[in-house]
């Protein structure tokens, strides 16, 4: 069995950035703490579980990945 975690940072269009990020000032001082320069997409999310759960990934282990376009290196 493996066991992983996914950090997500903020993704746009979730109903949790709609929470912590109601207006546009909020939104923009959230973008700008984003080293990438803009709000993750659910899809990239699914698309690390999806790898997470592939052969391609059989020897990641006890894993906690970061996907936050960089907001957690700031």
């Amino acid at each position: 069995m493996r066991v992983n975690s996914v950090t997500p940072g903020p993704i746009d269009e979730t109903e949790g950035m709609r929470r912590l990020a109601p207006d546009e000032a909020t939104r923009a001082a959230f973008l700008g703490r984003i080293p990438l320069g803009r709000f993750g997409a659910a899809s990239e999310i699914a698309d690390l579980c999806l790898f997470l759960s592939t052969p391609a990934a059989a020897f990641i282990h006890g894993a906690v990945v970061v996907c936050d376009g960089g907001s957690s290196l700031a």
